[in-house]
């Protein structure tokens, strides 16, 4: 393996696609790679829904988006590879690690590629990571390949620009709904995966027992959830979130007490503006999601075949075991932080 020449590295590139959540939670690696390249102009290539997650944060230089209308295809690839090739990288890391990224890294043109060579694609870096044997949370993962990049371990914290006004609109929202300060508990119980769902009708019981203890409770949702469905199965009044985007959900999370949530963006994102979270599992495996935070909780039946990483299951028994009265008893827990 080379060894890096640090004081050459004037350009560096990161590639990581994935969700919003993998996104936010490779903050801190890349926090940490700016430290050890200060003078070094930083570029991340992220998915294009995933811009306002990176923005306004101090150590990026440069977002590059990948649009599927510009890169998808075989033309298009080519055009992001040659535009690529075009900015001469000293460095690129692969916090990725899949067929397109390594791919993608291998030919930036970068004299060093760091990444994990896993499943045949050693052939794409000369700065290999090994992929630790245990399961770990995920920002100690992102901080282990950039080791490969000669980064030392920095501080796992993910964080997120949150803009002033926005900050401004949250606290007269919750103020104008009869909030005052961080009084008001936040539930999520949306999400695209079945493996992940507590489902609606638990969420909306969690919600009445919330109210009838005193609670003042605030529903989050984002594009195409039914949170229509959800208000007619609650039986005590709460508030409903404005339509939020990224920054905008954060900063609303950032004045809430607690957010109670499944295994979602909304979880990484309110532990980034520093919420507690309490989270249900159901097939993903806590390890690799839950932040150091001892204000912050997670409920998970410990069934045999858990976690199994599925996106769907006909049983569901490891999400479907967790009851209303567990969840609000470590709620209250919480609570009294």
């Amino acid at each position: 393996m080379l060894n890096i020449d640090k004081t050459a590295i004037k350009n560096i590139l990161v590639v990581r696609f994935k969700g919003l959540g993998d996104i936010l939670l490779s903050v801190p690696a890349l926090r940490a790679l700016k430290k050890n390249y200060p003078n070094a102009h930083l570029t991340v290539l992220i998915n294009k829904e995933a811009k306002e997650v990176l923005t306004g944060l101090s150590f990026i230089d440069e977002i590059l988006l990948y649009d599927k209308k510009l890169y998808g295809g075989p033309s298009g690839f080519l055009s992001l590879v040659l535009e690529l090739k075009r900015r001469k990288f000293d460095l690129t890391v692969d916090l990725i690690c899949y067929p397109k990224s390594a791919l993608l890294t291998f030919l930036s043109g970068s004299k060093y590629r760091v990444g994990t060579p896993a499943r045949g694609r050693s052939y794409a870096y000369n700065m290999k990571v090994s992929a630790p044997k245990e399961i770990l949370y995920a920002p100690k993962v992102h901080l282990l390949v950039m080791k490969g990049a000669g980064v030392e371990d920095g501080d796992l914290k993910p964080e997120i620009f949150i803009p002033e006004q926005l900050q401004k609109d949250a606290e007269k929202f919750l103020f104008e709904s009869g909030v005052s300060g961080q009084n008001a508990v936040g539930l999520n119980p949306f999400t695209n995966f079945e493996t992940r769902s507590w489902g609606i009708s638990k969420f909306a019981e969690l919600s009445d027992a919330l109210v009838k203890e005193g609670n003042k409770v605030v529903l989050l949702w984002g594009p195409g959830d039914d949170t229509a469905g959800f208000m007619k199965i609650a039986k005590e009044q709460i508030m409903l979130a404005p339509k939020t985007d990224i920054k905008q959900l954060g900063a609303l999370a950032a004045r809430l007490k607690l957010v109670i949530t499944t295994n979602t963006f909304t979880k990484h994102i309110t532990a980034a503006v520093g919420t507690p979270t309490l989270t249900i599992y159901g097939a993903t495996n806590p390890k690799a999601w839950e932040p150091e935070d001892k204000r912050s909780a997670y409920i998970w039946a410990g069934v045999d075949c858990q976690p199994c990483e599925k996106n769907s299951c006909e049983d569901l028994k490891c999400i479907k075991n967790i009851s209303v009265k567990e969840v609000l008893e470590k709620a209250n827990l919480l609570l009294k932080y």
